[in-house]
């Protein structure tokens, strides 16, 4: 099965060939660590693990100090299917702050009201920086990706707002 992390390096290499560094400036640069958990020292693992499987293999421009990878046609493969079944796939959200409602009692919990309260904080600086960084990038699907992010983090803020308000208020 292609992991996410596959789906954004194969995607990358797809593109053009690249190599490890060049990857992470572009992850870095798209935003792309906001929903995927692609550290510096996980792209080299990815790229051994999709070169062990067959996915990317080195191109002519790989020099001694660094290997630039290309896909491979087994590699495009996967990556379309890959690709198709996300799109196709509704997900729900991810854990965290879903399953831990149910540790508070009430929503008027004043725990909770100061958790949500530094959740909307938070919320909105990252708001702030994917608006700024998508200000800064002018590929299409990296656009996308960064619209995409922006209306699910909205949502969210407005979700937490709600609950802020529902918190402050004597309704059950």
């Amino acid at each position: 099965m292609t992991s996410d992390a596959d789906i954004v390096v194969l995607s990358l290499i797809a593109e053009q060939p690249r190599h490890g560094y060049d990857l992470d400036r572009v992850i870095e640069q798209r935003g792309y660590r906001q929903w995927t958990s692609l550290a510096f020292s996980s792209v080299y693992y990815v790229l051994k693990r999709l070169a062990e499987r067959g996915l990317v293999e080195a191109d002519d421009g790989s020099t001694r100090r660094r290997t630039v990878f290309r896909v491979t046609d087994a590699g495009r493969r996967e990556l379309r299917e890959g690709a198709v079944e996300r799109v196709l796939t509704p997900t729900p959200p991810a854990a965290g702050v879903l399953p831990a409602l149910g540790a508070y009692p009430r929503l008027d919990d004043p725990d909770l009201v100061t958790a949500l309260a530094h959740r909307a904080e938070a919320l909105q600086e990252a708001l702030n920086q994917l608006r700024s960084r998508r200000e800064q990038v002018d590929e299409e699907h990296a656009l996308a990706i960064l619209d995409y992010e922006i209306l699910r983090q909205e949502a969210d803020l407005t979700w937490t707002r709600t609950l802020l308000r529902k918190a402050g208020s004597d309704e059950d």
